[in-house]
């Protein structure tokens, strides 16, 4: 009883000092406004007794989706939660079938609710989203918690030991964690979670999607033309130079169009200046025109959900975030279907991922834009290099396989109460 009292006494402190800072940014930003019943914890679906899978954006809901379909083709009932409105908008894309929902924010108020509403058999986490009150309001509901294609990155350890006081117990009560490697799992270990509750399950990004890339048959129309290239999930600064290196490989002869693929859709209208402001030939996704992509001209991908199926017929993809200094996104996308990659330095979000691509010869490192020019113009003279650098990336991806199912069987093993401490 007196820790409930205190328990709710510093949430309603926490309530008080936030919600002037909560209110002011939810003017500044109208997209955070999207779902916010959903992120109180108030509304959305009620799925009492499913596995509850969570992953924070784009990247960690496509890993969750394979975990998800597996989950239900062993009769489970499942509810998908993320962070992101492109993370909620791609997977009702991908599987309109599976309950979704947003987060609830980490506040021991709005967890308890969206607990109570949803009811959950079990928590799964994917990689590093430990929200101390959501996994301690689990806990106290005995709804076990379990992580998948867990990351501790040497990198980030340090800070986790910095609040170790004030994370700990969120380790501790960790049901079982699937650690992508064994230096994750020590790692996890390091940071208080019991030996017996670690397993090196893999990586779930590391897993070919499941489910068959389809195109829209217009989209495939416009795709049967001049071979292309893809610039995926670009940022601010990226796009001249995609541009660039387009621009130099056409003075060059080199036949080829480029598919253009924004990482954030709200950045749409930007780009379309920026190529207004070019010579050059460009349409937009979007647009009602199944015309075959020419020689020199820019597709801009304005929809949501569709860029992996286009890389899969493009010749090579170059993977944004990475000229720029973000950290970089998924270069391991392209992999999936056997597609060279290209990307930049900054590779600190996907440090692990870039090395492999580097190590097996599947991808290529970038020093800055005008290297991006050269790659593509070598790899447009030469497809077949390109072809070969793309089969190692799917060979190396290939050795990964069996993530999905050791990450199913931990959860089963969670539901089954197996490892639960007395």
């Amino acid at each position: 009883m007196a820790a409930a009292l205190v328990r709710h006494g510093v949430a309603a402190l926490a309530t008080l000092v936030l919600a002037p800072v909560a209110g002011a940014a939810l003017l500044a930003k109208p997209a955070w406004r999207a779902g916010f019943g959903e992120r109180l914890g108030l509304r959305g679906p009620h799925v009492a007794g499913a596995v509850w899978v969570h992953g924070a954006s784009v990247g960690e809901i496509l890993a969750a989706t394979r975990l998800l379909d597996a989950l239900r083709q062993h009769g489970r009932a499942v509810l998908a939660s993320t962070n992101t409105a492109t993370g909620r908008a791609v997977l009702a894309r991908t599987r309109p079938e599976v309950p979704l929902c947003y987060a609830p924010l980490d506040h021991p108020w709005c967890v308890e609710a969206a607990l109570a509403r949803v009811a959950p058999a079990a928590l799964v986490l994917v990689e590093t989203e430990l929200w101390p009150c959501w996994i301690a309001a689990a806990t106290r509901r005995h709804v076990p918690v379990a992580v998948v294609s867990g990351r501790i990155s040497e990198r980030s350890l340090p800070r986790y030991q910095k609040v170790a006081p004030l994370m700990r117990s969120s380790f501790e009560r960790l049901r079982a964690v699937g650690a992508r490697s064994e230096a994750d799992a020590e790692r996890f270990a390091a940071l208080g979670v019991a030996a017996d509750r670690i397993a090196v399950t893999g990586d779930l990004k590391l897993e070919a999607p499941s489910a068959s890339l389809e195109l829209a048959p217009d989209l495939a129309r416009v795709l049967a033309g001049a071979p292309f290239w893809v610039a995926a999930s670009t940022r601010p600064g990226e796009e001249a130079a995609v541009l660039d290196a387009h621009a130099a490989a056409q003075r060059a002869g080199l036949a080829s169009a480029v598919v253009l693929a924004p990482r954030h859709l709200e950045r749409i209208e930007e780009v379309i200046r920026l190529l207004a402001a070019r010579a050059v030939r460009w349409r937009r996704r979007s647009d009602a025109n199944p015309t075959p992509l020419a020689a020199g001209e820019v597709l801009l991908l304005d929809t949501l959900g569709e860029a992996p199926a286009v890389i899969a017929l493009a010749r090579f993809a170059f993977v944004g975030g990475t000229l720029a200094p973000l950290g970089g996104h998924n270069v391991l996308e392209p992999a999936y279907a056997g597609r060279a990659v290209l990307f930049g330095p900054h590779v600190e979000a996907v440090r692990e991922a870039a090395a492999m691509l580097l190590a097996c010869g599947g991808g290529r490192a970038l020093a800055d834009a005008s290297a991006l020019a050269s790659a593509v113009g070598a790899w447009l003279r030469d497809p077949a290099q390109a072809d070969a650098c793309g089969a190692a990336a799917r060979r190396e991806l290939d050795r990964h396989r069996g993530a999905t199912e050791r990450s199913r069987a931990l959860v089963e093993r969670v539901l089954a109460g197996a490892g639960a401490r007395p």
